[in-house]
């Protein structure tokens, strides 16, 4: 009966052994799994961090050339308002004025 308590307790020690060995282990792999989720969300930030600069550049340059763009647009109006003779700009302001005293 002695033996049968002996191999008794020799078991729990084992058990008790075996389950605090799963423990450690378990916290082990938790501290992997925390890490390992912590160096992906580094990851995808860092790639988010990077499409939204890629981004920022396309429309900075898309702004610069529609800039570009309107500011030629700009200066060939004014370089064609410029050519309108004085005397056809005088002439219109006549006709203008003329009208209105008409009313």
């Amino acid at each position: 009966m002695a033996a049968l308590v002996e191999d008794v307790v020799s078991l729990e020690k084992e058990a008790d052994a075996i389950v605090a060995q799963a423990r450690v282990e378990a916290k082990e792999l938790e501290k992997l799994a925390i890490a390992e989720a912590e160096a992906y969300r580094r990851k995808r930030t860092e790639e988010t961090d990077q499409k939204i600069l890629v981004f920022q550049k396309e429309m900075e340059e898309k702004h610069q050339r529609s800039l570009a763009e309107a500011e030629k647009d700009l200066t060939q109006a004014l370089n064609a308002i410029d050519q309108i003779p004085d005397n056809a700009l005088k002439e219109q302001m006549s006709k203008i004025v003329t009208k209105f005293g008409e009313r």
